[in-house]
């Protein structure tokens, strides 16, 4: 009797504890119509968007010296692809002082100024737009090459 007693009491301490470490989805019995939502996961890519027409891009390097305008079409509007592709870097950016200045003059008068780091070719560099300094945003090696064209 004893035996049983204490077989009984260990399967049902077994199974509370069991029971007690299942996630709420494997204790919903599912119909037909009342499948939990599935929420994904994946986070859109945040990407760094352009306020309008591009007039004029000026870049210089810290300081004021060695200043490049860009206002023919062509530049202007490879300078627009490789700041859309760049990709926001996830955290709070924490960055030593920038390398470059970025002014973007658009038709309507608005002006957006970026701090930017450029590296050596085949790697990435990055940009800061400075309204918002706490977020970094990344472009790849090719376009870090196209960068290095444009500073020449």
């Amino acid at each position: 009797m004893k035996k049983v007693m204490l077989l009984v009491l260990s399967l049902t301490i077994t199974s509370t504890i069991l029971f007690g470490c299942q996630t709420n989805e494997s204790n919903t019995i599912n119909s037909g119509e009342n499948k939990p939502k599935q929420q994904s996961k994946v986070e859109a890519v945040s990407t760094l968007k352009i306020d309008g027409e591009i007039k004029e891009v000026s870049i210089s390097k810290t300081k004021g010296t060695n200043k490049i305008v860009l206002e023919d079409i062509s530049s202007i509007e490879m300078l627009k692809t490789i700041i859309m592709s760049g990709v926001k870097v996830n955290g709070i950016a924490d960055m030593t002082n920038p390398e470059y200045y970025m002014n973007i003059i658009y038709e309507n008068g608005n002006v957006q100024y970026f701090h930017l780091w450029i590296n050596e070719k085949g790697e990435t560099s990055t940009f800061i737009n400075t309204e918002d300094t706490h977020t970094a945003y990344t472009v790849g090696k090719e376009m870090t090459e196209k960068l290095i064209e444009f500073i020449k």
